[in-house]
């Protein structure tokens, strides 16, 4: 699997209803891991990152 679609899936995971803090953590890990093995670009991390940053930031506001 490349690593945009297993980071793309983790951050749908994510993003579900039902999704815990568990889910935010494994995406943010892989998005780590694949930008330390040079599979996904600065650009790309940057991109990732900022997607689970937004997801981040919705779950502490439906959760307040």
């Amino acid at each position: 699997m490349s690593a945009h679609i297993a980071i793309d899936q983790a951050l749908e995971a994510a993003e579900h209803a039902g999704a815990r803090q568990i889910d935010e953590t494994l995406a943010e890990g892989l998005i780590i891991q694949h930008f330390t093995a040079n599979a996904i670009t600065a650009e790309e991390f940057k991109h990732y990152s900022a997607r689970l940053l937004k997801i981040s930031r919705q779950r502490k506001e439906l959760a307040a």
